[in-house]
């Protein structure tokens, strides 16, 4: 079996909600099964729309269960085993995590390391755009559909500032070299206040988002070297107080240690080279 896989810029209206969009390819003989695939969290949110009538399972409670058609994943702490069964193509829309509530006034909360049936989100007014992308052969004519019920739904779009939105953005600005501390005080709010906020909408408290944003910023520059990287440079160049503790993330979210994760053979954890360009 081959794989292949692609990101796609959004359109500029839409870059402050989405970070990017996917397409993971699969080719295989008959019912061929993929290797295991595993996806690591990186603070997201994601809607996934399989493209085709293929199979793919999650390992989920250690046993290997089919997933929907279209569904929402949230905010994720652990790394996700997958595979897909027969030739198939999965979608992905990436979106910053105030993103749902801003553009749907959905919480993320209930979804904290979980996934559902995308009608279980959206309601039934989904399943339009499932339907316009289901069996499209052009990338450009999925994103194209995905980017107009996108849009549309910045006519209900809650601009209102918000504590709890500008806490995420400021967490990825840093990327997660900030305090629960420094980001309370530069928020104006109280430091329970903030946790007790974060986590109502999110799931989980800015504590850990912090710390998965870290992790993946860290994940991204060592994915980008060929050769071997130093752990005491990268714990040191993004905020970890010394190499154990980064080595001690890195396995709280990969169960792998960093070494075994550079130097897999099968690249179950990396993604091919992705291609930056924005679909119209």
């Amino acid at each position: 079996m081959t794989s292949n896989y692609q990101e796609f810029k959004p359109s500029t209206a839409l870059q402050p909600f989405v970070n990017n969009y996917w397409l993971h390819s699969f080719e295989a003989i008959g019912n061929q099964e993929s290797p295991v695939q595993r996806c690591l969290p990186f603070g997201v949110l994601e809607i996934i729309i399989q493209l085709d009538d293929n199979h793919c399972h999650v390992l989920h409670n250690n046993h290997w269960q089919k997933l929907p058609h279209a569904f929402f994943v949230g905010l994720y702490r652990d790394a996700v085993q997958w595979k897909c069964i027969g030739s198939g193509r999965k979608f992905g829309i990436q979106l910053k995590p105030e993103s749902l509530l801003q553009l749907f006034n959905v919480p993320a909360a209930s979804l904290f390391n979980d996934f559902t049936d995308l009608e279980n989100v959206f309601g039934k007014k989904i399943n339009r755009l499932v339907e316009n992308v289901y069996d499209q052969p052009d990338i450009t004519s999925v994103i194209a559909a995905v980017e107009t019920f996108l849009l549309a739904q910045l006519r209900n779009l809650n601009a209102e500032r918000n504590y709890v939105f500008e806490a995420a953005r400021l967490i990825r600005q840093s990327k997660g070299n900030v305090s629960i501390e420094a980001l309370s005080e530069r928020l104006y709010i109280s430091k329970r206040q903030l946790e007790r906020s974060f986590k109502d909408n999110y799931g989980t408290t800015p504590k850990v988002y912090q710390r998965i944003i870290r992790f993946r910023n860290a994940y991204e520059y060592f994915y980008q070297n060929r050769t071997a990287p130093s752990w005491l440079d990268i714990s040191y160049n993004f905020g970890y107080s010394d190499q154990a503790h980064f080595i001690r993330d890195f396995k709280e979210f990969t169960s792998e240690v960093p070494t075994m994760v550079f130097h897999d053979t099968e690249q179950k954890f990396r993604v091919p080279t992705c291609w930056g360009i924005y679909v119209a």
